[in-house]
């Protein structure tokens, strides 16, 4: 707790609330934001129209709803429902949430609306990618006398970046901006020349380069994110080269530019090319370009340089250790991830939520109780329990270490729970075959009419039924899954009813649900019947299995083991020695399993 929060019940004047809630904001610490917003309230204070904008952007930051909502509440009730700044504040917070619903009815019901007001709902639009709702309201605004802005035309490109659909919208932006004369603003050029970038269209990218009166170095970095996107790298180095020779001022932000051009490339020596660059011009230590060239070693699997790059610089950031532990964890060293994990949590930088959410990854995959209780607790010291994406990580860290009770007591401490929490809760209940609970959890979820069941959910759900033997409750819900909620079968769901069904001894029923799929899902469904089939000593069942998986011209590992098992099954011995000949001839390998077990902390 910040020294001025301890002296909170002295504190009388609302400017000094409203300096702490601005420096708290400021600084990033938004959770501390919501307690400082909490201690005024208690103090018999109320808050004004210069309070409430901290609030909102801190609600966004985390992306509280609930916070954000009672604030909202809260404005209206004092009457700040009229008051433009107050208003627009919410408004970027209900956009920034992706409430857009939210978003919509509180832009409608402004009495007035100033032409942030206007730009900050179009934008809203296009970041949920629903291009068409931000150009009608773009008419709009037009037709009742409002005035499009540069920024107002920014942020309609912004949607029709990476979109060929959109290129229409893009082009009649850009046909906009010619006829009154916004072309020549710099922030729009620039966009427009990168949304060109990301459609691959470098014709018109170099021709509004050369047109350009005016070139920043963002411009510059447009123009080699362009030549990246096809995939020339040759020309983005060139390009590089040219802006030192004329002096265009290149930062660690153009530097960050041509390090994420490398990473389209994956190739080690476009990596290389690109670190020599950075040391070259003495940019090596700066902390953001260090972290992309880790990120950029990392995507090129080659982490021995990560970490040669990450120990090499002196001062390390949050970004640093968020890159070289997120590297690790895409490679799956699990192992290495939590080390850099634990040393940096006892180091002085502060890790923030994207950290937090890596070290989380890392946890999970590692799968060790104490680190992450570890982790919890920093998470609670330093507000992070407030933020869904936080509490969703560190739920399923409980869950991989098979913690179901600590797991559940968090989520029930959540309130406002989405999709992804329900979710992850919901499978934690079927990886440890609590059928019972998970159907439960899942009745509870169809409850909250906000939140419509996904294809994840539902495969958790069959899978919960699968390890359970709820035979009758799985076959509903994969039947309710299409009927109720629209949601397409996927591989997945198929192999957990034939699981389902096969582990509760109706494999006749496994393969007239088989027969009904197409061939190329068959092929997959036939492996889990093995089990089944020698589970049951059901050596007539699992010839018509074998007969199914001999048509399939599947060249898999796992396929031919199976097959080969199978074929040991019902005694054709010579067949099975035949496909396991064929894993050794095509030089086909099965991944080794390995295990390990956490005692007094250690592993």
């Amino acid at each position: 707790m910040s020294p001025g929060l301890q002296l909170a019940p002295a504190i009388r004047s609302l400017e000094t609330w409203n300096r702490m809630l601005q420096s708290a904001t400021r600084d990033g610490h938004f959770s501390e934001t919501l307690h400082v917003y909490s201690c005024l309230l208690n103090s018999g204070l109320r808050g004004d129209a210069f309070t409430f904008p901290f609030v909102a952007k801190a609600c966004a930051k985390l992306r509280s709803v609930r916070d954000g909502q009672k604030l909202h509440a809260r404005t209206i009730l004092m009457g700040f429902h009229s008051n433009t700044f107050v208003q627009t504040s919410l408004l970027d917070m209900y956009s920034k949430c992706s409430c857009i619903s939210e978003a919509r009815r509180l832009f409608d019901a402004m009495p007035h609306r100033s032409l942030i007001s206007w730009n900050c709902m179009i934008s809203a639009y296009c970041k949920e990618s629903q291009i068409d709702e931000s150009f009608s309201l773009f008419n709009e605004m037009r037709d009742v006398g409002v005035n499009p802005s540069g920024s107002t035309c920014v942020g309609l490109v912004s949607g029709c970046m990476g979109s060929i659909l959109a290129l229409r919208h893009g082009l009649s932006v850009h046909c906009y901006a010619m006829k009154v004369g916004l072309d020549n603003d710099l922030q729009f050029c620039n966009s427009i020349i990168s949304m060109y970038a990301k459609l691959g269209r470098i014709g018109d990218v170099r021709f509004l380069f050369d047109s350009a009166k005016e070139k920043s170095i963002v411009t510059w970095t447009a123009l080699a994110g362009g030549y990246a996107h096809v995939g020339d790298f040759t020309k983005v180095f060139h390009l590089f080269n040219q802006m030192r020779g004329v002096n265009t001022g290149l930062d660690s932000i153009a530097f960050v530019s041509l390090i994420s051009a490398g990473t389209y490339s994956r190739n080690l020596l476009i990596a290389g090319s690109v670190h020599a660059l950075v040391i070259e011009t003495g940019f090596d230590q700066e902390g953001v370009v260090a972290a992309s060239l880790i990120n950029l070693y990392a995507k090129c699997g080659d982490l021995k340089s990560s970490q040669k790059v990450f120990d090499a610089v002196r001062e390390k950031n949050v970004f640093l250790w968020t890159s070289m532990i997120s590297g690790y964890v895409q490679v799956g060293d699990s192992d290495k991830a939590v080390a850099i994990s634990q040393s940096l949590l006892t180091s002085t930088t502060k890790p923030n939520k994207v950290t937090i959410l890596a070290i989380l990854s890392a946890c999970a995959d590692f799968a060790s109780q104490s680190i992450g209780a570890t982790v919890e607790e920093y998470v609670r010291a330093n507000r992070f329990e407030s933020d869904l994406q936080v509490v969703t990580g560190l739920i399923h860290v409980y869950c991989k270490c098979g913690d179901i009770e600590r797991a559940r007591k968090i989520f029930n401490g959540i309130s406002n729970k989405d999709l992804t929490l329900w979710s992850t809760m919901i499978g934690g209940y079927a990886t440890y075959g609590k059928g019972k609970e998970a159907l439960s959890l899942f009745k509870e979820m169809q409850k909250d009419k906000s939140i419509e069941p996904d294809a994840i959910v539902f495969t958790h759900v069959l899978s919960a039924c699968s390890h359970s033997g709820l035979v009758e409750e799985g076959l509903n819900c994969f039947n309710r899954m299409l009927l109720d909620y629209g949601v397409q079968p996927i591989m997945e769901h198929y192999m957990c009813i034939v699981d389902l069904l096969s582990k509760a001894g109706h494999i006749e029923h496994s393969l007239r649900f088989i027969h009904h799929l197409p061939i190329h899902v068959q092929n997959k469904m036939l492996a889990p019947m093995l089990s089944a089939c020698r589970a049951r000593d059901n050596s007539q069942l699992a010839e018509l299995v074998l007969k199914q998986l001999l048509k399939a011209e599947i060249r898999d590992t796992g396929h031919y083991v199976v097959t080969a098992n199978l074929c040991s099954f019902v005694g054709r011995w010579k067949e099975a020695s035949s496909y396991r000949s064929l894993i050794s001839q095509e030089g086909l390998v099965k991944e080794p399993g390995w295990s390990r077990i956490e005692l007094s902390s250690s592993i």
